[in-house]
């Protein structure tokens, strides 16, 4: 018996040994120890991930891209109208090569007609596109004059060649209807000239925006997505010429050699396509990932953007040519679909690299447990990050009237992370404690009114 009557025997009740204090208690241990897993929470939103949010919006950036460039861009110019001459029997004709001398290719033509006064070449594979969606050869002999007809066509040097035919199609659009094909060969180059430009703007303005846009901050949303669309374009203007001076004799080279036909000389031709247009989309993705970090102001976040978009520029490039000849064939008058996913695949590649990078390079973060956006993974980008329910917070937590507007801050300092409330009126929690101030360790507890994290570090 100890003198002060007790007989020395420590006893817990059934209720404090089975506690959730008593498993916070031994979470912390086994996370100070290193062990895996510790500090997962079920119930956790996989589909707050970074990487997950960024690939779906850099996605929804190409294809706005993609509905923007699409109505000027013409892999072939559409002529429509009444055939006013048919002439079956093939017309001696030349074409311009690329050396400047004419080329006879009568061999290559069966036939010519007239359609609001252009002079158009039939090739010999002339193919009609059924409305069912099929296709057959068709031979100029079958069309008739005053038969209204639309002709996909390549112009070129001032001759047209007609590849596909569409017979009776539908009234085209006044302003489209008074273009000649000058202008619409004029109007599909400024639209390739624009393509990088366009696409890297939309994919930035996405990418920057998406953090806003998740934790409900139109402000941030509207600063880094206008941020990312401007340095996007300017940026992805300077890579197209810098593209253009390494991809175009890499094309050139290729074109060239699928053109001889052998098997081994094709495939070599079609990986030197490949490979320019991967190094081209690499260099536009250094633009597309910066807006965030710009308007943040925070280099971390700007090298992650930076070698994201480098990282996935590259694998969307590499996608883009396999897409359009393998999957979706090459002999068709527009590559639209093809370019729909290939640039889609760009945009989701570049959002999902620089949230991998971000994934595989942070140091410390906070991942909410309970709140509105369970299962999100808070970066802390910067020294100084301000916790609170004003939308100027750099952790903003909407939604949770016991959350001040400025309520709390974490100071990270070298390698170790504070957290102290900002008055005593509104405290903080840290492994279910009142504290004024604490130095944050991996698997620690935080609760802000009636949010809560998990304070996680790359070592614990």
């Amino acid at each position: 018996m100890n003198p002060d009557g007790t007989d020395g025997v420590i006893r817990i009740t059934r209720e404090e040994a089975t506690s959730s204090h008593v498993d916070d208690l031994l979470k912390r241990q086994r996370s100070l120890r290193g062990e895996p897993g510790v500090t997962r929470e079920q119930g956790r939103s996989w589909y707050y991930q970074n990487w997950f949010v960024f690939m779906l919006l850099g996605l929804l950036g190409a294809a706005l891209a993609w509905a923007i460039l699409e109505p000027y861009f013409d892999d072939m110019e559409y002529w429509q109208g009444p055939i006013s001459r048919v002439d079956a029997a093939p017309t001696p004709t030349t074409r311009p090569a690329t050396d400047d001398r004419a080329v006879a290719f009568t061999e290559l033509i069966q036939g010519t007609i007239v359609v609001r006064e252009q002079q158009i070449y039939l090739l010999a594979g002339l193919q009609e596109l059924r409305p069912e969606g099929g296709r057959r050869l068709l031979q100029a002999s079958e069309l008739t004059v005053g038969e209204t007809i639309g002709v996909y066509l390549r112009y070129q040097g001032g001759i047209a060649l007609g590849h596909f035919v569409v017979r009776s199609p539908p009234p085209q659009a006044p302003d489209v209807a008074k273009l000649s094909l000058a202008d619409l060969g004029r109007r599909s180059q400024i639209a390739g000239l624009l393509l990088f430009a366009v696409v890297a703007g939309c994919i930035g303005l996405f990418i920057g925006a998406v953090d806003g846009l998740v934790c409900r901050l139109p402000r941030r949303a509207l600063l880094c997505g206008a941020v990312g669309l401007l340095v996007g374009l300017v940026g992805g203007l300077v890579s197209s010429i810098l593209a253009n001076i390494v991809y175009a004799p890499l094309s050139e080279v290729a074109l060239s050699k699928m053109r001889e036909g052998s098997g081994v000389t094709s495939a070599l031709g079609f990986g030197l396509q490949v490979l320019g247009r991967s190094f081209a989309w690499g260099l536009a993705g250094l633009a597309m990932g910066l807006g965030q970090g710009i308007a943040l102001r925070s280099r971390r976040l700007l090298l992650y953007g930076l070698l994201g978009g480098i990282m996935g520029g590259l694998l969307g490039g590499l996608l883009f040519d396999p897409i359009d000849f393998m999957l979706l064939g090459a002999d068709k008058p527009s590559a639209h679909l093809s370019r729909l996913v290939g640039f889609c695949a760009i945009g989701a590649s570049v959002g999902g690299f620089i949230g991998l990078v971000e994934l595989l390079a942070r140091d410390a973060w906070l991942r909410m447990t309970q709140g509105p956006l369970a299962g999100k993974e808070f970066l802390l980008f910067k020294e100084l990050m301000a916790v609170g329910a004003s939308p100027r917070s750099d952790i903003y937590l909407f939604n949770d009237p016991q959350v001040a507007p400025d309520h709390a801050l974490i100071r990270v300092v070298g390698n170790e992370c504070d957290i102290e409330a900002r008055d005593r009126a509104h405290g903080i929690q840290v492994n279910d404690r009142s504290v004024q101030r604490a130095r944050l360790r991996h698997g620690d507890r935080v609760t802000i009114g009636r949010t809560v994290f998990v304070f996680q570090r790359r070592k614990g």
